[in-house]
């Protein structure tokens, strides 16, 4: 397996992960800033998204990495069966926990502050019901190289919920409007916001009818004897995903509990908040789709290269580049404001940090691939757990001194805690040479040159010179690379060989 390989797996998966994330920007971010002028409506689209990120975690109990894992362990020929199996595990669950929040969906809406919206609570156990059992069959695609259907599947439904949100909110009230009130009426909306929700659920939908074929390819039989090894090996991944999701997306209902002020003005501040660290996506994105395609390319791996000196190369291209997408979104980022409305903008206070924060994220996913493969998930439960605890403490000292930049700051403190726990037990238990000086000197190269842009900023008013100074950074550290990375560039990223 090559590093071209793994660099060709991230751009396919990239783009089946980032085209319907930059789609959904287009329309979640960039259009719900400018439609909906007051942050208070993007603070409730942000909370209730990250509750749901959450909860499709648990749902499906990280059933896709225990079959990546039992399926490429025991061959091809049980291959199979691991698949109906993790499916089946996974259906019960997602079962359950549907019934349970259509059950108190009251009782939950009333906790979360939306005691006249319980609908909310309804739609999202089903959008999550139906994403839950698609999880299964994307896992299939990705283990057997199917990237092409993994991607044609995520942008359909991301083009399905643009489609119907365009059409609920601009051509329906236009053309029309009596079968937009029509509408209202049956479904018991009453505002706008609530249209993007339900074109969630209507996509989601569509989406699931359309993966029926590829699970009724499914025998129904399941392997007893593997529930148990499935089980074993995925609740530590289960404590992990979900303590991930918390420190990823708890910002915005934290803010909820400990920001002072009214409610209107809290979901403002979170709205504010959110649009901005959106401006981060392209990292966000990028290490996402890294982790998407390193995890299976990683277990493949293991069976051929018992040195894993591989993972050392993909840590210091991954630093390099991480460190590239960084600079450049921060040195322009009077550009990429232009993205989000007027009144959102006071956001990108948290836009560095975050940026620098995924950095160190994208860092864990390559540490963290160790108790993977040694079968110690409980030590990756460990220091998840961890990081929801700096989490929590960090944003506790830190939201209600400093508002917003207080859950920046807690992501990045949490971040690096993860990046470094992992990689000190995995030299611990599982020792894999990684080129440390390198992984540090690029991460405070890029700490540097943010905070001389940070500097810059508030200093020049005029944004051309800004951008002309940032600029001349941006080249001074291309050039440091090309220089003092050739030998690198030249032997694993030109000719890509391991």
């Amino acid at each position: 397996m090559t590093l071209k390989k793994l660099a060709g797996e991230t751009a396919i998966y990239g783009l089946s992960h980032i085209m319907p994330r930059v789609l959904n920007f287009l329309v979640m971010t960039v259009y719900m800033t400018y439609r909906f002028n007051n942050p208070a409506d993007f603070g409730i689209f942000s909370e209730l998204y990250s509750y749901a990120t959450i909860i499709l975690s648990l749902m499906v109990f990280r059933m896709d990495t225990a079959y990546f894992r039992f399926a490429s362990r025991d061959g091809e020929a049980k291959g199979g069966m691991v698949y109906e199996t993790t499916f089946a595990i996974m259906a019960i669950i997602s079962t359950v926990m549907v019934v349970l929040m259509l059950a108190a969906s009251q009782s939950i809406a009333a906790f979360l502050g939306y005691p006249q919206d319980a609908h909310y609570v309804q739609w999202f156990a089903w959008i999550l019901a139906l994403d839950a059992y698609t999880t299964l069959v994307y896992a299939r695609f990705r283990l057997e190289g199917r990237p092409f259907r993994f991607l044609m599947f995520r942008v359909a439904n991301v083009l399905f919920t643009v489609f119907f949100v365009l059409f609920f909110l601009e051509l329906l009230p236009r053309l029309w409007p009596s079968m937009m009130k029509a509408v209202g009426q049956w479904t018991g909306i009453n505002k706008e916001l609530d249209y993007v929700f339900l074109s969630n659920l209507l996509a989601s939908l569509l989406v699931f009818l359309a993966m029926v074929p590829e699970m009724l390819k499914m025998r129904l039989a399941v392997n007893r004897g593997l529930v148990k090894d499935i089980l074993k090996y995925s609740w530590p991944l289960v404590i992990i995903i979900v303590a991930g999701n918390i420190n990823q997306n708890i910002a915005v209902p934290l803010q909820q509990f400990l920001l002072e002020g009214s409610i209107e003005s809290k979901k403002a501040i979170s709205g504010i908040y959110s649009a901005g660290a959106k401006l981060a996506i392209l990292l966000s994105l990028f290490t996402t789709a890294f982790n998407y395609a390193a995890e299976p390319f990683f277990f493949n791996q293991a069976a051929k290269d018992k040195k894993y000196e591989i993972n050392g190369v993909i840590a210091k291209a991954f630093t390099i580049f991480s460190a590239l997408v960084i600079l450049g979104t921060y040195f322009y980022i009077d550009l990429v404001l232009l993205m989000i409305g007027q009144n959102y903008r006071g956001g990108v206070a948290v836009v560095p940090v975050l940026l620098y924060s995924y950095l160190f994220l994208g860092l864990y996913y390559n540490f963290s691939i160790w108790y993977k493969l040694a079968d110690k998930t409980l030590y990756g439960a460990y220091i998840a757990m961890g990081g929801v605890v700096v989490t929590l403490i960090a944003s506790w000292i830190l939201v209600p001194a400093t508002g917003m930049m207080g859950s920046a700051w807690a992501s990045l403190a949490c971040f690096v805690y993860m990046a470094v726990s992992g990689y000190w037990q995995g030299q611990r238990h599982f020792p894999i040479a990684y080129p440390t000086k390198d992984l540090i000197k690029y991460a405070l190269m890029t700490a540097l040159f943010l905070i001389m842009a940070w500097e810059v900023r508030n200093w020049v008013s005029d944004i051309w010179i800004r951008m002309t100074i940032n600029t001349v950074f941006l080249a001074g550290f291309i050039g440091y690379i090309l220089i003092f990375e050739k030998a690198f560039i030249r032997q694993y990223i030109y000719k890509a060989k391991v």
